[in-house]
């Protein structure tokens, strides 16, 4: 990879982390539609000892491409980044904005699907089940009311390793599963604090979500590896279900509603809209200029 690459590769990980920060669109999708995701799966499940030994003996730079990890380093710097910049911004968007936002990503996520499914047959005997499976999957865990549980550390390890599951697999929000259980403001409220004041107490919280985040992601992503490697186009059409399932709890306008004087008074929500939609055929033109 040159430079150019690896600045792409940083934008497509800060994509993923922007979008980890919201609820409704998780980074596994950002990665599959940018075309990064099979390469980020295996570079986490080379994160092993007997690998990192190997990069520490010889041939450094070499090995390191060989395990796909300088590719998992700017994904990974990409994602801190976003987080760092974006989570006040995205908190206070969220609030003041919540229908732009959604609107945004929305158009984002509507965009992938005919690039994430092109060349699979989603309607043949054997892939139709899996699609159809995944779509129920994704609509049902959407619709549980919030899991309310007491705030502790352990819990909070608990929601960081199941966040983690949600945050590889397309479709499904780490965010929203953070409000599944009951725990969303309670990190985005800690995260900001503690870049505000550095506070050591606001730090153990923090770190301990992101233990559970470490913990679900190297346990998570050798399964996901293994479906990739042996059932390649059914795990491609169960994820591309799992993303269909989440689009409607993510449509932030009333489709009944659409004429002329909704469409005038809502002109920001669909700007947003086009916006969300161009920006993902611009992502994707650079993925084929990239390859």
């Amino acid at each position: 990879m040159n430079k150019i690459n690896y600045l792409i590769i940083y934008l497509k990980g800060m994509a993923m982390g922007i979008s980890d920060l919201i609820p409704g669109i998780s980074g596994g999708t950002i990665a599959l539609i940018t075309g990064i995701y099979d390469d980020f799966i295996s570079s986490l499940n080379n994160l092993k000892i007997k690998n990192i030994r190997s990069i520490l003996k010889s041939d450094f730079f070499l090995k390191l491409k060989e395990f796909k990890f300088d590719l998992l380093i700017f994904i990974m710097l990409g994602i801190i980044s976003s987080i760092l910049i974006f989570s006040k911004i995205i908190s206070n968007l969220l609030i003041n904005y919540p229908q732009e936002i959604s609107s945004f990503f929305f158009g984002l996520i509507l965009a992938s699907i005919p690039f994430i499914m092109k060349d699979i047959k989603i309607f043949s005997f054997n892939n139709l089940p899996f699609f159809i499976g995944s779509i129920l999957i994704t609509y049902y865990l959407l619709g549980l009311n919030n899991i309310n549980g007491e705030i502790s550390l352990i819990y909070i390890f608990i929601c960081g390793f199941f966040c983690s599951c949600a945050m590889i697999l397309p479709g499904i929000s780490g965010a929203y599963i953070l409000l599944i259980f009951s725990t969303y403001d309670f990190i985005l409220e800690k995260l900001n604090l503690f870049l505000t004041d550095f506070n050591f107490n606001d730090f153990i919280w923090i770190g301990v979500f992101i233990l559970g985040i470490l913990t679900g992601i190297l346990t998570f992503s050798r399964f996901i590896k293994y479906l990739l490697q042996k059932h390649k186009n059914k795990t491609i059409v169960f994820l591309s279900g799992l993303i269909i399932g989440s689009l409607p709890e993510l449509i932030p306008f009333e489709i009944l509603e659409l004429n002329t004087n909704y469409l005038i008074s809502n002109s920001t929500v669909f700007i947003c809209f086009g916006l969300g939609i161009f920006l993902l055929i611009g992502i994707n033109f650079m993925s084929k200029n990239e390859k």
